[in-house]
């Protein structure tokens, strides 16, 4: 009896011990991208371009309140890639091969890094080599360019800071499948109405008009 007690003590200070579960690392795919988070909590989505300045402006001011709340439970997050720059095919196939557990890392990096890519690729646009690189694999398809955008801008570097291999990124950068689930992901996006990003729906409903990341904060269930 003082045995099983001992071991039933044992367990809830382990219990007690343990640190809450970080809902970020949960997430599942659909055709329109990912969404993160405990199932059931309210669902915030957001449709949005890699290389867009003002996603990257919502991503700095609304994205630690975002990502503090997805952790918790008490959000989920529905990321949509919509395809308007250079980089951003190549960036939306490398964060589906990612490991998921770091895939809103990955995407959170990479927004973070945004003007650092955009100068990375406008240098190798103004190198008579890259130039001709970028020209001739585009004219050999979108997987093809989407691997030399990925070199040139270091994106298969940042892919493999999240857990990717140099060879599982080069693969999936070449992987047709990968190619064809972001472009029906981004139709998905412009079939459902979204012409610009970022977009948000909470809990299904569009926020009207122009949106601050502050008035989006402020919005965001508690």
């Amino acid at each position: 009896m003082l045995r099983s007690l001992l071991a039933l003590s044992l367990l809830v200070l382990l219990g007690a011990a343990a640190p809450p579960k970080d809902w970020r690392t949960t997430g599942v795919e659909s055709v329109a991208g990912w969404t993160f988070g405990r199932p059931g909590a309210p669902l915030l989505s957001e449709y949005a371009s890699f290389g867009c300045p003002h996603c990257a402006l919502f991503s700095e001011g609304a994205g630690p309140t975002i990502n503090a709340r997805v952790k918790a439970g008490k959000l989920r997050l529905s990321w949509r890639p919509f395809l308007i720059f250079p980089h951003d095919r190549a960036a939306a196939v490398l964060a589906r091969c990612v490991p998921a557990p770091r895939r809103l890392a990955f995407i959170e990096a990479l927004m973070a890094d945004q003007k650092g890519i955009k100068a990375r690729l406008a240098d190798g646009q103004r190198n008579d080599a890259i130039r001709q690189r970028l020209y001739e694999a585009e004219l050999r398809g979108p997987e093809a360019e989407a691997a030399v955008i990925a070199d040139v801008t270091g994106l298969d570097d940042l892919a493999v800071r999240h857990g990717l291999s140099g060879a599982r990124a080069s693969t999936c950068l070449a992987s047709a499948a990968n190619h064809s689930w972001v472009t029906n992901a981004d139709l998905t996006a412009r079939t459902a109405g979204v012409t610009s990003t970022p977009t948000f729906f909470l809990a299904g409903k569009a926020f009207p008009g122009k949106l601050t990341p502050e008035e989006l904060v402020a919005a965001l269930p508690r």
